[in-house]
């Protein structure tokens, strides 16, 4: 790029059916700015950079909501339309080359319509949601680049090959032929120093106005496992993950012409069978579906687009620590994934979840039967999930895409369709579906996912499954949700949960114990729905009384009235259900699995009988990427956890990364009937990693306490 101009400021606006005014651009989009219409125009005036050689000029906005037409004059009786386009949620780029000289001011017109007739155009992200961002949001430029430049970039790392190799896309915007060379370096993004390969130059020759995409690699990968993008797992404050720039230059008679910078993480995640693996480590999910629509209902000087508005998704600020501090919210959670729930997020959020070491699932913004589809299809649901997958496929952040959210359409072809949209643009990461079936006998996903089941590297992850009375499983999104439906050929698992009880003080403990319980069943995929309905202050700033959420009730909790989260029960139950080191006694867990009213845990214990040498199972996890020798220690102590230690033990484990392992717990019950309080503490490399102190047990069928000490009974004279 040789220069830019941001376009940000006042334009002149005319909704549709009103008067014409004026409106800031970006500024969020028309309605947060008061426009409540389903269309509008945009005109402002600009003055075309001129850059003294032949250059290549381009109108770049950052988004648009929906379907844009754009024209460009000298005024606006010289009008003419030069582009159409529909998108969701993602950038339009228009050449203006072809109708503006350097130097030249021209009028630019953008007529916009989002809705026609009560209906979105294009996926619309939340039909629920009535503040959803329209128009001209996020950000505007005028560019100028050289007339022989790098349009594109798509950086592909393999542990497995142990290569990386590249698509480059070279546009010859000029009348003549072009003979040019491409070379380029890599370099680290953390000041570190790693033994980077040498890359070779491309050579190629270009006609007129052609735009070819150059293949360059593979090229070998020495600098080791140090230098892959690894999430922040286990938790460390301040934690940066590795990054990487692949610097290009484009010459030509030996001058550098155009030059460009793609950042990119070395790593690969792939199904392996019935498992995820990350860089060859077995992994397993934990986290979230961030559903930032709800955000968008907060007055922050208009409703909407509150990822590019609201300062909580924005940059760190005197007032406001910002979207790394969300980050980090999670994490600190042990959360290690977060799917952008029915929508891109935006470039920044992608860039600090890159930095941050956080894995986010991309998706298509339509979802369900909503109200931006047909028959079960949505209206340009294949370009604008392809939009998404060519803006992001080089955020290392983004492990997984997930090609729908809860998808009603019963044609196996569709789902193939969406399948293969992505594959054409990104053959590097594994797809699914999440999925949420009322009636199997109606959609059945053996069936309806038979052509897809032939690919090592398609799934379905599962939406609101429940047991009855005789075991089997079927769908509720308002009882307690602690089914599976395991496969065995590929990942399984639930990818929404107890979303009902979210907006409850029960809420933050139904997904703690239906985690726990998910994570001992197999699952490669646990993520309940959804943490802001409990906590709605993970995002920085934002108050319980701002908003009401998806389901009409304003969150539990807020900055307002928990200002200190990490001292909250039902946030540090959370913490330890999601902790790539817990160990739990699965029966003492099933049994607490619903909170009382107020979110208490636990409420009840199995029972012992008294005066006998008991073994308890307990399972020991190892969701870490490395190193499998573990200590489980444990102390009983007997009518409180700060009495005297009755008993203790320890046993030595070694767990595979990404699996668990059937512990035996040993120890003495008392003679008396009383209640054992149990400490379990989880050791690596010689440290205290995790530990629980909420276990407990009832003993039954003894003596009543006649006030013994160490199991002589005391003389009163």
């Amino acid at each position: 790029m040789l220069r830019e101009m941001n376009l940000g400021g006042t334009w002149s606006f005319t909704p549709e059916n009103g008067a014409k005014t004026t409106i800031v651009v970006p500024g969020g989009g028309w309605l947060k700015q008061g426009f409540a219409c389903e269309a509008g125009t945009y005109e402002t005036r600009i003055a075309i950079l001129d850059t003294g050689r032949p250059q290549v000029t381009r109108l770049e906005l950052g988004a648009v909501n929906h379907q844009a037409e754009y024209f460009v004059g000298t005024d606006v009786d010289s009008f003419r339309k030069i582009h159409e386009e529909v998108t969701a949620f993602t950038p339009q780029v228009v050449d203006l080359t072809p109708y503006v000289r350097p130097g030249q001011s021209c009028v630019l017109r953008i007529s916009v319509r989002a809705w026609k007739n009560g209906r979105p155009i294009a996926p619309h992200w939340a039909e629920w949601c009535e503040c959803i961002a329209r128009g001209i949001f996020r950000d505007a430029w005028l560019r100028v680049y050289p007339d022989v430049f790098i349009d594109d970039v798509f950086v592909r790392t393999s542990v497995a090959r142990g290569a990386l190799d590249a698509d480059i896309r070279v546009v010859n915007a000029s009348a003549r032929e072009r003979k040019i060379r491409i070379g380029g370096s890599l370099a680290s993004c953390n000041d570190d120093v790693w033994p980077h390969p040498a890359l070779p130059s491309t050579e190629l020759v270009l006609a007129p106005g052609e735009t070819r995409t150059v293949k360059t690699g593979p090229i070998a990968w020495p600098c080791g496992a140090g230098s892959y993008w690894w999430p922040n797992v286990p938790y460390r404050e301040g934690y940066r993950a590795q990054l990487h720039n692949l610097d290009l230059t484009l010459f030509e008679n030996g001058a550098a012409v155009d030059a460009r910078a793609t950042r990119f993480g070395f790593r690969e995640l792939r199904q392996a069978g019935n498992h995820f693996e990350l860089n060859g480590v077995r992994i397993n999910f934990r986290g979230d579906n961030l559903q930032v629509a709800n955000y968008d209902r907060i007055d922050h000087d208009g409703k909407g687009d509150a990822i590019d508005t609201l300062p909580g998704f924005l940059p760190p600020s005197p007032e406001n620590p910002g979207w790394p501090k969300a980050v980090d919210n999670f994490l600190r959670l042990n959360y290690n994934v977060q799917r952008e729930h029915m929508g891109p997020w935006s470039p920044y959020m992608l860039d600090v979840c890159d930095e941050l070491g956080l894995m986010l699932i991309g998706e298509s913004a339509c979802r369900w039967n909503g109200f931006d589809m047909d028959a079960g299809v949505g209206f340009h649901e294949v370009k604008c999930l392809q939009d998404i997958v060519r803006r992001d496929r080089n955020h290392p952040s983004i492990v997984r895409w997930s090609s729908k959210n809860e998808a009603q359409n019963k044609d196996p072809r569709y789902h193939v369709e969406l399948y293969e949209a992505i594959k054409a643009l990104d053959d590097t990461r594994p797809i699914f579906e999440d999925i949420v079936v009322g009636d199997r006998a109606g959609f059945n996903p053996l069936e309806i996912f038979a052509p897809l089941r032939a690919k090592p590297d398609f799934t379905w992850i599962e939406h609101y499954l429940t047991h009855d009375d005789k075991g089997g499983v079927y769908f509720t999104p308002l009882d307690y949700n602690d089914a599976l439906i395991p496969l065995d050929d590929r990942p399984y698992g639930i990818g929404e949960s107890n979303w009902m009880r979210g907006s409850t003080a029960v809420g933050l403990t139904w997904w703690a114990t239906s985690i726990a319980l998910y994570r001992a069943a197999g699952a490669s995929d646990a993520r309940p729905y959804t943490l802001l309905s409990s906590w709605a202050s993970c995002i920085p700033g934002v108050k319980n009384t701002d908003f009401l959420t998806e389901e009409n009730r304003h969150p539990v909790y807020g900055e307002n009235n928990l200002p200190n989260p990490w001292s909250h029960a039902g946030l540090r139950l959370l913490q330890k259900a999601c902790h790539p080191l817990l160990a739990l006694d699965l029966e003492f867990w099933r049994l607490n699995r619903k909170a009382d009213a107020c979110g208490h845990f636990p409420l009840c214990a199995p029972g012992l009988p008294a005066a006998t040498a008991v073994e308890r199972t307990i399972l020991v996890f190892n969701d870490e990427f490395a190193g499998r020798d573990l200590l489980l220690r444990w102390e009983v102590r007997e009518g409180h956890p700060a009495n005297r230690l009755w008993d203790r033990g320890s046993c030595i484990l070694s767990v595979e990364p990404g699996c668990s392992f059937p512990a035996t717990m040993r120890f003495e019950t008392p003679k008396f009937n009383t209640q054992l309080f149990v400490k379990l503490v989880v050791e690596k490399d010689g440290a205290p990693r995790f530990d629980d102190d909420l276990l407990y047990y009832e003993v039954t069928g003894g003596m009543g306490f006649r006030s013994e000490l160490n199991g002589e009974e005391r003389e009163f004279l």
